[in-house]
């Protein structure tokens, strides 16, 4: 049976190298994840962010949700999705149409809005940047010292947040237009 980490890589991040801070989180920083309430899955199936089951005919039938769909299905195409938090926000690396290598990727969250919003450069800033709470990063510090991981910020404004082009965002909407149009 392979271990989360070996089916995370094959799964989840097309066999690419798994970066150091999930790699140390899925070894031996799962207690962390499940205080966090995140979920991190290996399985080659698993695709939560892609239920549609919400969306009735006649919605389906609306060309702008229509095309909207179809955008964001799109995008999802273009992200390497890893992990959900308590409240339904995944979080994965943006490949974007290029399929940049995945130690280059930034990371993207997808939200229950349909939003789509670059996150940081590492797995351990873009938690806390979906789930940040300034109050708690005290504690979130001191896990991820106590895992071996350092924290390049203080509070989630000090976040770096990669610029790429197009961003998640960007080619959804592209995406969007197209299918409006088309």
């Amino acid at each position: 049976m392979p271990t989360l980490l070996e089916s995370v890589t094959v799964n989840r991040l097309g066999g690419e190298p798994c970066p150091e801070d999930l790699r140390v989180l899925l070894t031996v920083g799962n207690d962390l994840l499940h205080d966090l309430n995140v979920e991190v899955c290996g399985d080659a199936t698993w695709q939560p962010w892609a239920d549609k089951s919400y969306l009735t005919a006649a919605d389906l039938a609306d060309p702008d949700i229509s095309a909207n769909v179809r955008a964001i299905d799109d995008t999802f195409e273009l992200i390497n999705f890893i992990a959900r938090t308590e409240d339904d926000t995944y979080i994965g690396y943006w490949r974007g149409p290029n399929h940049v290598p995945l130690a280059k990727s930034p990371l993207v969250s997808y939200d229950t809005e349909g939003q789509f919003r670059l996150c940081g450069g590492t797995f351990v800033e873009s938690l806390f940047f979906v789930i940040h709470d300034d109050e708690a990063l005290a504690q979130f510090r001191e896990d991820c010292v106590q895992l071996g991981i350092e924290l390049a910020f203080e509070s989630v404004d000090d976040i770096s947040i990669p610029s790429v082009d197009p961003t998640p965002d960007a080619f959804h909407t592209a995406r969007y237009h197209m299918h409006k149009i088309g």
